[in-house]
């Protein structure tokens, strides 16, 4: 009989997101900055903001090809360490290693060479976060069997990539005052391997049914979208992760470009997403009173709200100072990051339970992989679209124009979401759930 897991392993758990959103907001905030207004000194730039944005996207094409893949052997793969934790332990030294490369471009003025650098190191460093990132999502339906668990360890994982996103973006900006760049980013890359190995701890066997699944790729990705209840929500998943994504990409030159700051005060500047931890304990309760669809359309209404006043930050908007309407529109934000970093996940780990009445076995993996692909996608599109905004209208108008664009998708996200039958969705899990016990 499998063990339930206790509140150590969820927090041991919740500590591998740490590792991996540390990397992943280093890169988001600071890759597009380094490389378009190069902190080398002497250097202006190392490669246009077009040409960044169309390289990022292919990264990002590369992580969400991986997805699948990665998915697939986890879902079959068998050791005597699990199916999932093998992946992880071999990923996260090599995802590190990428990163720090990312950050060590051949020549220090813009050239074809430091376009081919980044295509490759991207493609690695993505390629890579999908090894690690996919099958540890995985283990969450597995660790976790009732819905209470489930959010319990979403909101444990949420808890830990706010402080992993935390420690990248204020303790960054803290480094940069002190230090070099380059000593900024090894002290992250160091800091994020010991998260990335504390869901070692877990034995994955004494708490996951790790029996492999046996299907092939092409006949679990098509199975997997026969689960309605998931084509719905992944629209609305993805429409949430543009809006994200976006802000989190352009948190910099918000500060800079808009606000008129130094790189110094993003430390200051992103404390007002402080909410979101406050945001993590009324989500886990509403999510268990009300239900994760409940949530989820809340988190997309306040973005909706929010990000369009980003448009407003160069000069007093009715006699509001830029700084004061700053911290209001992303301290009201703070409730959607936090649903973004719970709800989705514990979405998924409920909608995995129905395959077990599609096919009879488990494979949550290739649910997460699926997922992952088109989210990596809309990442990458959003970055298209942010480069876009920038090169087009020039500065700073292309970045005010990145927050109503981000709310005008997640609207629609949310119209479709709506159709999402959370009710058909709980029925089935629960008694998935029951056979299993």
């Amino acid at each position: 009989m499998l063990k339930s897991l206790p509140f150590w392993g969820k927090i041991a758990y919740g500590g591998g997101a740490a590792g991996w959103t540390l990397l992943e907001r280093v890169i988001l905030t600071w890759l597009f900055y380094f490389y378009i207004t190069s902190p080398i000194e002497g250097v202006e730039a190392l490669l246009g903001p077009m040409a960044f944005g169309l390289i990022m996207f292919g990264g990002r094409v590369v992580d969400a090809i991986a997805d699948p893949l990665v998915a697939r052997f986890s879902d079959n793969f068998s050791s005597r360490l699990g199916r999932r934790m093998p992946f992880m332990l071999v990923g996260g030294i090599i995802y590190a290693a990428a990163f720090l490369a990312l950050f060590y471009p051949p020549v220090a003025e813009q050239s074809a060479w430091n376009s081919v650098h980044l295509v490759f190191f991207l493609g690695l460093f993505y390629f890579m976060f999908t090894a690690y990132v996919c099958p540890y999502l995985a283990l969450l339906p597995e660790l976790a069997r009732t819905k209470s668990d489930r959010v319990d360890l979403s909101t444990s994982k949420a808890v830990f990539t706010m402080l992993g996103a935390g420690v990248a973006m204020l303790g960054s900006s803290i480094l940069l005052g002190y230090t070099d760049f380059h000593t900024m980013i090894w002290i992250m890359a160091l800091i994020a391997l010991i998260f990335l190995y504390i869901p070692a701890l877990i034995k994955e066997k004494d708490y996951a049914e790790a029996q492999p699944a046996d299907m092939g790729l092409l006949d679990a990705v098509k199975t997997t979208f026969q689960n309605r209840p998931f084509r719905i929500y992944l629209v609305g998943s993805m429409a949430l992760w543009f809006g994200f994504n976006i802000i989190s990409l352009n948190l910099p030159l918000y500060v800079t470009e808009l606000l008129g700051r130094p790189e110094e005060d993003m430390a200051v500047m992103f404390a007002a997403w402080g909410t979101a931890v406050v945001a993590f304990f009324l989500i886990n309760l509403l999510a268990k009173k009300w239900g994760l669809k409940f949530v989820m359309l809340i988190a997309m209404i306040v973005f909706v709200v929010s990000l369009p006043l980003l448009y407003f930050m160069v000069e007093p908007f009715w006699n509001i100072p830029p700084t004061v309407l700053w911290f209001f529109s992303m301290g009201l934000a703070g409730f959607s990051i936090a649903g973004v970093l719970i709800v989705p996940d514990a979405i998924v780990a409920t909608i995995s339970d129905m395959e077990e009445k599609i096919t009879g076995q488990r494979r949550e993996a290739m649910y997460y992989g699926v997922q992952g692909f088109f989210l990596k996608l809309t990442i990458g599109i959003s970055t298209i679209v942010t480069g876009g905004l920038v090169e087009f209208f020039g500065r700073p108008l292309g970045v005010q124009l990145t927050g109503p664009a981000a709310a005008l998708i997640i609207l629609l996200g949310a119209i479709f979401f709506l159709r999402y039958p959370e009710q058909e969705v709980m029925q089935a899990s629960e008694e998935i759930q029951s056979s299993l016990e």
